[in-house]
């Protein structure tokens, strides 16, 4: 029994060497992978030496920042031109005793003024005056002059200075035709209806002691 052991085995070593001598089919080696081209470092420019600034297109400064030239004036702001008021040139009749110092007549005169309330005094001055025509004549005295004219709610005041009582010489028919004339001229302007007489801003009853004047005197009534 020992002996058919023995050679049982004898024959299974037989068999491991003989198995061990045997070549092994070769182990085939994995597929190399190409590693992709290593990436080149780009190579930072050079920086250029000394490099020459750009200039920008040249723009137009705004005033505020641009800077006066040395030694040059200051620029003043131009002076305001206030607006020149233009005169208006106004026709109307302008009445005078006649030569004979009976009737009043009317001729045609015209007259500048800055504004209307200028039109009233202006009217009553160029009847104070000599007229051009040779068969009129004027009835105030010389040093007489007049204050001012001012219309309210269709009443002309006429403010004379005191010469104009105090050198009269023309009796009642040259009191009549000195207060008939202003009515009448004034009454050229549709907006007076009536004058009230004043010397040096007060209320008179006459200029002579002919006329009653203590009342505005209506142009209808002349």
């Amino acid at each position: 029994m020992i002996k058919k052991i023995l050679i049982l085995a004898t024959v299974t070593l037989t068999f491991a060497l003989s198995g061990c001598n045997q070549e092994l089919p070769p182990v085939e080696k994995p597929q190399q992978i190409d590693k992709p081209a290593a990436t080149q470092p780009v190579e930072n420019p050079k920086p250029v030496e000394n490099p020459q600034p750009v200039e920008n297109p040249k723009t137009q400064t705004p005033a505020e920042n641009t800077q006066p030239a040395e030694n040059s004036p200051p620029v003043e702001n131009p002076t305001t031109v206030s607006p020149v008021s233009q005169s208006q040139a106004i026709s109307l009749k302008i009445y005078y005793p006649d030569d004979a110092g009976i009737n009043l007549v009317g001729v045609n005169r015209t007259i500048e003024v800055k504004n209307d309330s200028e039109k009233y005094i202006a009217a009553v001055r160029l009847l104070m005056k000599n007229p051009e025509e040779k068969d009129l004549t004027v009835i105030f005295p010389k040093n007489a002059k007049i204050n001012s004219v001012k219309v309210e709610n269709g009443t002309a005041y006429v403010d004379f200075d005191k010469n104009i009582t105090k050198s009269f010489v023309g009796g009642s028919t040259g009191e009549e035709l000195l207060v008939n004339s202003v009515v009448k001229t004034l009454g050229e302007f549709s907006e007076v209806q009536q004058v009230r007489f004043l010397i040096d801003g007060a209320e008179i009853e006459t200029l002579s002691g002919h006329m009653d004047l203590s009342e505005p005197i209506k142009k209808s009534d002349v």
